[in-house]
């Protein structure tokens, strides 16, 4: 029995070490490789299966794909003198300039749900529907029924689904569409994507986009929380928009890629068309993070612009978990004068988020920030407006999104849709509560060691 005991433990410790020379050698924040070691030294067998099920950050070979340049699509040739160095800095990212945009803003649950059935109503050749969380409610059997209408009058129509996100779809929906001749697929299936050390990296990205003109994108999935009537009345705020021209071409884009990289399909280059004239226009960057890129193109982007920040910084977000750069990005702000606020929910469907959550706003507050909770309801809206720019799309500020997921982002740089977008803010302001409880000891005790966990939420 003793030497059962100690082969255990030496093989246990074997395991962690080796383990910890791969965590060690990846390329993560020291935040996240403390957070790793710590698990798989405490915990070596559990650690060790967590570990190798969920622990993948980035992925070499395939995955690691050059998003092409629609056809037609022609980006801004140079960035004017004077504009913001953060527009040429996301270019040198490879996401340039869409200009010829014309955008409208979902506040309301109706406005978007009549926005994506409109969509879907109106794709004449192509329609490309990519979302995480697709539900089996009344909105999702609205929208699958707008889906067949289109495949049945000849659209080609492709619709992925993250597998995780969307579990609750049944293989009976599944045959259904595909008889209505609805090419389908799921986002690496979970059974598949475990075996491959990929289950962590999933695609949190919303796409809708019909002839690669226009595209239905922003934080909202497919169900009633986020479409239906009486989404208000549910008390869930989320935020989503449409965008006719170049930058729906790009969206289509990072929906065609992830396609290929689900089916192996080869696809076309999308086909980008300006917007009508008579709309008006705005300029847009969209940026697409995730494994499949080398670098944390959506974290770079942010710290950037939170960097440059002279008048505001107003985020809203239903998870703020940041990293260490992002914290003390937005603590030299507050201290500098700047007016940062930190919109959350008081209580989000995610209790040990909200815990860790709450220690980073209290730091922040501390700094002079100034903190509004929620009190509506679930705030799932993300959006950050920064100075005369508006930030909007699929990411939180959690490192889910910052380093593990696939997300879709668009900066925005022209004063109407930013006008809006601060109006929205202000909406939700009114609906919140300012300032911060104080906490009672042991909880304060709790999140710090929820804390170092923070990298893997």
């Amino acid at each position: 029995m003793e030497l059962a005991n100690t082969l255990v433990f030496v093989a246990g410790w074997t395991l962690s070490l080796l383990l910890g020379y791969a965590i060690v050698r990846e390329r993560r924040s020291p935040a996240s490789t403390t957070a790793w070691l710590a698990l798989v030294l405490a915990f070596p067998f559990v650690g060790a299966v967590i570990y190798l099920a969920i622990g993948t950050r980035k992925r070499a070979g395939r995955l690691r794909r050059q998003l092409r340049t629609p056809k037609g699509f022609e980006p801004a040739a140079a960035i004017e003198h004077g504009a913001r160095s953060v527009e040429e800095f996301i270019a040198r990212l490879g996401m340039p300039l869409a200009t010829d945009n014309a955008l409208r803003v979902h506040i309301d649950a109706a406005t978007a749900r009549r926005e994506l059935l409109a969509l879907i109503d109106g794709a004449q050749s192509e329609l490309t529907f990519l979302v995480y969380d697709f539900h089996r409610d009344a909105s999702g059997a609205e929208v699958l029924a707008a889906i067949e209408r289109a495949a049945a009058r000849g659209v080609n129509v492709r619709m992925l689904v993250d597998d995780l996100g969307s579990w609750t779809l049944s293989d009976t929906h599944l045959a259904r569409l595909q008889r209505r001749g609805v090419r389908f697929r799921r986002f690496k299936p979970l059974l598949q994507s475990l075996r491959a050390r990929m289950a962590n990296l999933r695609n949190h990205r919303k796409i809708v986009v019909a002839d690669g003109a226009r595209a239905w994108t922003g934080g909202r999935n497919v169900g009633d929380a986020y479409l239906a009537d009486h989404a208000e009345q549910s008390r869930w705020a989320d935020l989503s928009l449409t965008v006719t021209g170049p930058a729906a071409a790009v969206l289509d884009e990072i929906a065609r890629s992830d396609w290929h990289f689900a089916t192996q399909d080869s696809l076309p280059v999308a086909s980008a068309t300006a917007a009508p004239a008579e709309q008006a226009l705005s300029r847009v960057q969209v940026l697409a993070s995730g494994p499949d890129r080398r670098d944390d193109v959506w974290h770079a982007a942010l710290l950037k612009a939170l960097m440059d920040a002279r008048q505001r910084i107003h985020i809203a977000t239903p998870y703020f978990v940041p990293d260490e750069a992002i914290l003390q990005a937005l603590g030299i702000a507050a201290r500098s004068g700047v007016d940062v606020r930190i919109l959350v929910p008081r209580r989000s469907d995610n209790a040990i988020v909200d815990l860790v959550g709450m220690s980073y706003v209290h730091d922040l507050a501390r700094q002079g920030a100034n903190v509004l909770r929620y009190k509506k309801g679930m705030l799932h809206t993300k959006l950050t407006l920064i100075d005369d720019m508006a930030i909007v799309g699929s990411a939180n500020m959690d490192s889910r999104s910052f380093f593990l997921n696939y997300e879709s982002v668009l900066f925005c740089y022209d004063g109407p849709v930013v006008a809006e977008l601060s109006s929205y803010y202000s909406k939700l302001e009114a609906r919140s509560h300012r300032g911060l409880r104080a906490r009672p000891a042991w909880r304060r005790a709790l999140a710090g060691f929820a804390r170092v966990l923070a990298p893997m939420l």
